[in-house]
């Protein structure tokens, strides 16, 4: 062998020993998700899970709105009860009640505590009897009793004994309503609500995790071959679960978030209806989205790719054990 070959045999050693050292570029979390996936799904791109999810993350955020809404709208209805007292005056006469809606307002007046008051117009009390009686009929056939809508402070909320007290003695015919009992019905009324939303939202999560296992199972069904061939070069079931849950949650984000679009479409078209006239003048609920609404809802994909993702890969040890 002449020298010419052995230098250039002790070149390509080096050029070797320089690859070797070389140390190959970690993969990024973000290339990691978009790689092809190892145990392929059925279908293209897992299309029908993605629906799937899709719809069950539309389901989720609009019950999970459905909680927020309710709670803001019985936290606002209850704050208003809370502050706010009626006094009404009933008289055999239009005099009478004229003469004892005076008296009220004076008592009302100089009561510490009290922070405004508001005497409604006959006319104003006639429109809340239309809806039982009819326009125009309170008025003609009946002597309306005066109403005083009056703001207090919470001190004066909690004692109303004595202003009762001193309202029976300057009015006889005039009564006080500290809407205690309508408070306590829209609390109750808003805690089944909450409670029949929160249910809806949970059902629909342990849909997330049945769909999950189902399509977890089938995967593993249909790739059985695949999946031997990986027992078989030494890849772990943990290895095998990692893939399935990368590839629950790459589709799960993909259908949870198309969801959560569809979802904030539907709750702008419902709040802008009611705002326009569908329930405007009605004991709907009122809400706008937008701000802390969607920051909550934000966290309803994220729960739905977390669900799927760890239901597939507890699915896929607990079959890979029971069957290799």
């Amino acid at each position: 062998m002449s020298e010419r070959d052995v230098s250039e045999m002790q070149g390509f050693a080096a050029v070797d020993d320089e690859a070797a050292n070389i140390e190959a570029p970690k993969p990024s979390a973000f290339s990691r998700l978009r790689r092809e996936p190892l145990l392929p799904e059925a279908g293209a791109g897992g299309a029908p899970l993605t629906a799937v999810i899709a719809v069950i993350s539309f389901l989720a955020v609009l019950a999970m709105a459905s909680v927020l809404i309710i709670n803001q709208s019985a936290s606002n209805w209850t704050r208003e009860l809370r502050s706010e007292i009626t006094v009404q005056i009933k008289g055999a006469d239009a005099a009478e009640i004229a003469a004892g809606a005076s008296a009220a307002m004076r008592v009302l007046e100089g009561t510490e505590g009290v922070i405004e008051t508001r005497l409604k117009s006959s006319e104003e009390t006639a429109e809340l009897l239309e809806p039982w009686l009819g326009r125009g009929n309170a008025a003609a056939f009946l002597n309306i009793p005066a109403i005083i809508e009056v703001k207090v402070t919470p001190a004066l909320q909690d004692n109303l004994d004595l202003l009762r007290t001193r309202l029976a003695a300057a009015a006889p015919g005039a009564s006080l309503d500290d809407h205690a009992q309508w408070h306590s019905r829209l609390a109750t009324a808003a805690r089944s609500g909450q409670a029949l939303a929160f249910a809806v939202f949970l059902i629909v999560m342990g849909a997330a995790c049945a769909i999950s296992t189902f399509a977890a199972r089938a995967g593993l069904a249909a790739n059985h071959d695949i999946v031997s061939v990986l027992h078989l070069v030494g890849a772990t079931d943990d290895f095998i679960a990692a893939e399935v849950q990368r590839r629950f949650f790459v589709l799960g984000l993909r259908g949870a978030l198309a969801g959560l679009v569809t979802a904030l479409i539907a709750l702008t078209l419902a709040s802008f209806a009611l705002r326009t006239g569908v329930g405007a003048n009605s004991f709907l609920p009122r809400f706008a989205v937008g701000g802390w609404l969607i920051l909550w809802l934000f966290a309803v994909p994220l729960v739905t790719c977390f669900v799927t993702a760890l239901t597939a890969r507890l699915t896929v040890l607990k079959t890979l054990r029971e069957q290799y």
